[in-house]
């Protein structure tokens, strides 16, 4: 962003309602991504939708996969992985990119990560939306546990948060950790049953899912938008306590650090 159009934002932003601030930092981030192109919004479809077709034709025409619903499968797999990543990996440089709003007015450092988090679920509603009406069309009955669903999402948020705000911290001292982080969400996708059927992660490899954030969100995202079961109590109390413990490590460290990054960068 420009130096003009930086202070043009800071000009536009309330001092004093910290919602309202929130919101249109949030906004102004979703339009810049999508509205400034030819086809907009419709970017944060084609994406997935891309990718969901190569992974199809890879598993299922040259691997031999003809699970029932398997695009779906991959394709909600697919989704919340991707708003993972790209709330984290946007939010190694917010430090840097955003030091002009941290100069200017009073403004809370969280609401930073706030921001970026509630800008990349945006696009991940229209994801969303795609996925439900894709279901729908191809005979998925949704139940009663569906409205566990706005849980899940907060619970993933406050992950996407979490994880934002640590990589930020190490972000002021070590400069190369978006690269490593690149390799953590490559080899992160493959974790979880993304691809392969839950019950291929037996014995030790069981424990791969509980090491990965989400993996527990995505089972139970499947459950109640999938398999039109229960929700499961014991992956949804699982991924609660990751987000408590990530939320408040990342609070913790960027509240502590982030000072720093005004003179480092």
């Amino acid at each position: 962003m420009s130096s003009q159009s930086s202070i043009s934002l800071v000009n536009f932003l309330p001092e004093s309602n910290r919602l309202e601030r929130i919101w249109k930092l949030a906004q102004t981030d979703f339009k810049k991504r999508y509205f400034n192109t030819k086809l907009g919004v419709l970017w944060a479809l084609i994406n997935p939708i891309f990718r969901l077709t190569v992974y199809l034709f890879v598993f299922s025409y040259l691997g031999g996969f003809n699970s029932e619903n398997f695009g779906l499968y991959i394709f909600s797999a697919l989704i919340l992985w991707m708003s993972f990543s790209e709330t984290t990996i946007r939010s190694i440089n917010t430090l840097k990119q955003k030091r002009y709003l941290l100069e200017n007015i009073q403004f809370n450092i969280v609401d930073l990560f706030i921001s970026n988090t509630i800008s990349v679920l945006l696009g991940f509603l229209f994801n969303l939306l795609a996925y439900m009406i894709v279901a729908l069309i191809m005979g998925i009955s949704f139940s009663v546990s569906l409205l566990w669903l706005p849980i899940l999402l907060l619970i993933l948020a406050f992950i996407n948060m979490g994880v934002s705000m640590i990589l930020a911290s190490i972000n002021i001292y070590i400069k190369d950790i978006h690269h490593l982080w690149d390799m953590m969400l490559f080899a992160g996708f493959w974790t979880i049953p993304s691809i392969f059927p839950l019950e291929n992660f037996t014995g030790v490899l069981q424990y791969l899912i509980y090491l990965n954030p989400l993996g527990g969100i995505l089972i139970n995202f499947r459950n109640i938008a999938l398999y039109n079961l229960p929700i499961d109590f014991y992956f949804l109390g699982h991924c609660l306590l990751y987000a408590i413990a990530l939320f408040l490590i990342g609070l913790l460290l960027i509240k502590r650090h982030w000072q720093n990054a005004l003179e480092r960068f």
